[in-house]
């Protein structure tokens, strides 16, 4: 018995063994401030990095926030050769410098992000043989950006379409920024209903970088008290205060179920290769075809060998009047064999024609490491002992 007992022990103290040791990290100055950064320019810093842990260590070098896409590392003492990882040994420390590179359309104003230290994972030689801890440390970045700038921009249209009540109305305001840095344009409309003002609303969230022409929509979300009748929307764009055009645009709510609702699933595939135990992501290709924007959802049968096993079934999602999405949605083969997926697209009260996709399963899983070999250890010592003691 006390053998037994003395095995399990064991086994289970061989199965948590774990390649971790001692580590740390530790990143100075935590926090850095720019002032006056030229656009189109570059700013740096110079950052220590601290290998508080006993073993020598590799670590990630990276950025997030507003300067995500801005920073390059570089060694400070090869600052020609950019960097993505330093190796540190153990209870040391060495120095990196960050270029932050401003882009030549970023406007006059602060900007906030930071630069990122983590432990790079270590690789394993056995999948399930071990696991490695990750820690990481950041330096918190304020930047503030300087330089002349032009902000300017035209309206090239802004255009209604008719809607239905308790569906969205897309004002659509096609903009080009003549200037030369990221706009938002301000977005201001105002719904009338026989001189009657009965909404109002601002659009100011979507980005437009210079020389580019950007279809901008500005959404109202109607309601069943937005009666069918003849409206007019006040559409007025403007930039750093300055109107850029401003229009009247007539259009009509009508009652639901005027605008026509038509859609096609094209086509069902399996994305990546069936492999036994690993999901497979299944997209079916939905177009609106109809004269109104309409939720969309798959929904589909699973069959192996002929014999129905299971049911898939996709987010919902909105798709836009004449666009394309791909329904996505999962399923895990548990065994080999020739699997077909029966599938259709549920959209706006209507069902699309049933399609189908086939495939075949034969490879299984990789060998499973020593994680899992010592969980079956376990789980057969378990049962010995069990039958140990009944017979005792």
């Amino acid at each position: 018995m006390k053998k037994i007992i003395m095995l399990i022990a064991l086994i289970g103290l061989v199965s948590m063994v774990q390649p971790v040791s001692a580590m740390g990290i530790g990143v100075a100055p935590s926090e850095v401030s720019i002032e006056n950064a030229l656009r189109g320019g570059e700013a740096q810093t110079t950052v220590t990095i601290f290998n508080t842990g006993s073993e020598n260590d590799t670590f990630l070098l990276s950025a997030s926030g507003d300067i995500s896409e801005w920073v390059s590392y570089y060694n400070k003492n090869d600052p020609e050769t950019i960097i993505e990882t330093i190796d540190i040994p153990g209870s040391d420390k060495v120095q990196v410098l960050a270029v932050l590179q401003i882009p030549s359309d970023a406007q006059n104003e602060n900007y906030y992000g930071s630069l990122d230290i983590t432990t790079a994972p270590k690789n394993t030689s056995t999948e399930g043989a071990g696991q490695h801890l990750i820690v990481g440390a950041s330096s918190k970045v304020t930047i503030a950006v300087t330089g002349e700038q032009k902000i300017d921009g035209k309206v090239i249209g802004i255009t209604i379409a008719d809607t239905e009540h308790n569906n969205p109305l897309k004002v659509k305001v096609i903009f080009e920024n003549t200037g030369n840095v990221i706009v938002n344009p301000k977005i201001d409309v105002i719904i009338y209903q026989n001189e009657n003002e009965v909404h109002n609303y601002i659009h100011q969230s979507t980005k437009v970088k210079p020389t580019l022409t950007e279809t901008i929509i500005a959404r109202w979300n109607t309601t069943s008290s937005n009666v069918p009748e003849d409206y007019i929307a006040n559409v007025t764009v403007s930039l750093g205060g300055r109107t850029i055009k401003s229009r009247n645009v007539p259009f009509k709510i009508l009652p639901f179920g005027s605008l026509t609702r038509q859609g096609n699933l094209t086509e069902i595939i399996v994305e990546n290769e069936p492999v036994i135990g690993t999901p497979l992501r299944i997209g079916a290709v939905f177009k609106n075809t109809g004269m109104i924007e309409s939720s969309a959802k798959f929904s589909g049968e699973v069959y192996r060998d002929g014999d129905f096993i299971d049911t898939i079934a996709s987010d919902e999602l909105l798709v836009e009047i004449n666009k394309e999405v791909m329904l996505i949605s999962y399923f895990k083969p548990e065994s080999a064999g020739d699997y077909l997926i029966k599938g259709k697209v549920t959209y706006a009260g209507k069902e699309t024609p049933v399609k189908e996709v086939a495939f075949n399963v034969t490879k299984v899983k990789g060998t499973p490491g020593f994680e899992g070999i010592s969980g079956v250890i376990m789980i057969t010592t378990l049962f010995l002992l069990r039958r140990k003691i009944r017979n005792d």
